[in-house]
């Protein structure tokens, strides 16, 4: 067999392969959009539809419990008051407390180098 031959037989098969592949991606890409995503789409749709049901019947069971005893549900809305102030409270004077660290500190050190204004001499024309 010639050079050329070689050459031209390789090509050939070169050419064949690359034909297969071409059939076999677009194979995988007709299968995926008409099954893959659509059949995934509608289990994420269904999941869903499942999850808000539960959720509904969940808020539905808990009004009917808040309806059944009214006097526990305003005990935990004045606890829950209660707990959301002292948290809140908390967290002012724990960000008060660190900022006057900060700016206690800051000051002290300002007060440590002259200010740019003070340390350049006076302007003359």
């Amino acid at each position: 067999m010639s050079k050329e031959q070689t050459t031209r037989s390789l090509l050939d098969s070169v050419s064949k392969d690359v034909s297969h592949l071409r059939r076999d991606v677009a194979s995988l890409f007709s299968h995926t959009g008409r099954r893959t995503i659509p059949d995934g789409a509608r289990e994420l749709a269904e999941y869903g539809k499942d999850r808000l049901h539960a959720g509904s019947e969940f808020a539905a069971s808990q009004l009917r419990y808040l309806r059944a005893h009214p006097g526990q549900s305003s005990v935990g809305l004045v606890g829950g008051l209660i707990l959301l102030g002292a948290v809140g409270a908390g967290i002012y004077y724990l960000c008060k407390s660190d900022c006057g660290k900060q700016c206690s500190n800051e000051d002290e050190s300002d007060s440590d180098y002259a200010s740019p204004e003070t340390s350049l001499p006076p302007y003359t024309s």
